[in-house]
């Protein structure tokens, strides 16, 4: 498949294709070529999100996507095929298909097209046209690298500064879509078309098939963060089951996304908790209070709001002081938090006490 080659840029390649390859074959082949125009005023293309026209971007929204708008002719390229006209750099090498040049591919097309391809088909588009191409390229998912697809507002700058200049980036994606057409045995433009219109065709073949596993914590690391956070607030390491679970949650998260800080914050509290409810329960079949003797960070705090809300004569059972305590497990500014709630409780509930206080 060539590409169709119009204007200034169409007379100096074809009479480089004249001098390359001679013959009257070739040249009268390029003198076809370059007469014919590549996109008719009257049809110009629409993407999805708009097309040129007058130097701006109009249009958009909901519409279908129109062959035709790239401006890319398959009679032109078949004509200049067959003439002989260079499409792409004279090398002799593969082509974009990987292929010898005018090798047939099964139920596909031919391959004709060369590295340098892209920047050649842009070189013979009108400022314009080249403009609505490069807005197009930019509407295929996953053509592109990340940061570098083109967007409509990329190209309206490019419009307004009259300074419509492909990027290396561009021609590249030029070429990907033209190496897809040959292989499938359609035009670049039906190709590019049917790309933006069928999303996930696209991103199947642009995108990425399969992705490195992302890096997870080491279990045995994580292990021990439990046991150290155990060893403080129980004073005894946690059971393997547990930490094993604990680890195996962790890593669950980390292969599919980022663990946010807090995030990890919560699932090790409701570790801590598991093993706070059956510490409870194991002391209420003892017949003592909960937290009486229980050694740690977890102990000291139960005991201290248990004083803070006998000191201020407020009614609570043992489970809620317990799960408060646990709660409070997160932080010194947590605890805290706490402690300043009971006293906040006995100036609502009892507000003639705080007056004999303040006598």
């Amino acid at each position: 498949m060539a590409i169709p080659i119009v204007g200034t840029a169409a007379t100096a390649v074809t009479t480089a294709a004249s001098r390359l390859i001679g013959g009257k074959a070739a040249k009268e082949g390029a003198k076809q070529v370059t007469k014919k125009k590549i996109l008719s005023k009257k049809n110009v293309g629409i993407g999805v999100v708009g097309a040129v026209v007058g130097g701006k971007i109009v249009g958009g929204g909901q519409k279908s996507v129109e062959p035709g708008s790239t401006g890319i002719s398959s009679s032109d390229a078949n004509a200049s095929a067959v003439a002989g006209v260079p499409v792409g750099l004279l090398d002799g090498g593969l082509t974009l298909s990987g292929l010898p040049k005018g090798s047939t591919i099964a139920q596909g097309g031919t391959a004709n097209l060369s590295k340098g391809a892209g920047a050649l088909q842009f070189a013979a588009l009108p400022p314009a046209e080249r403009a609505q191409l490069i807005l197009r390229l930019g509407q295929i998912p996953g053509l592109y690298a990340k940061g570098q697809a083109p967007t409509p507002d990329f190209v309206q700058r490019m419009l307004t500064g009259k300074d419509i200049v492909p990027r290396a980036a561009d021609f590249a994606a030029l070429e990907s879509v033209s190496m897809f057409a040959e292989w499938s045995g359609t035009n670049i433009d039906s190709t590019v078309t049917k790309l933006i219109s069928q999303p996930g065709l696209a991103q199947q073949y642009f995108g990425k098939v399969t992705t490195a596993p992302k890096a997870v914590s080491d279990s045995r690391a994580l292990a021990a963060e439990l046991n150290d956070k155990f060893l403080d607030i129980f004073e005894t390491k946690a059971e393997p089951g547990l930490a094993k679970a604990y680890a195996k949650e962790i890593n669950k998260i980390e292969s599919t996304r980022t663990l946010g800080a807090q995030e990890k914050e919560d699932i090790l509290l409701k570790y801590i908790q598991k093993k706070a409810e059956n510490q409870y329960s194991v002391v209420l079949g003892t017949g003592m209070a909960p937290g009486a003797a229980d050694k740690g960070s977890l102990g000291r705090r139960v005991r201290a709001l248990r004083t803070a809300y006998d000191d201020n004569g407020i009614p609570i059972n043992e489970k809620q002081i317990y799960n408060k305590a646990v709660q409070s497990l997160r932080s010194e500014e947590a605890y805290r938090n706490e402690i300043d709630s009971v006293t906040m409780q006995a100036s609502v509930l009892m507000p003639a006490f705080k007056d004999l206080y303040l006598c």
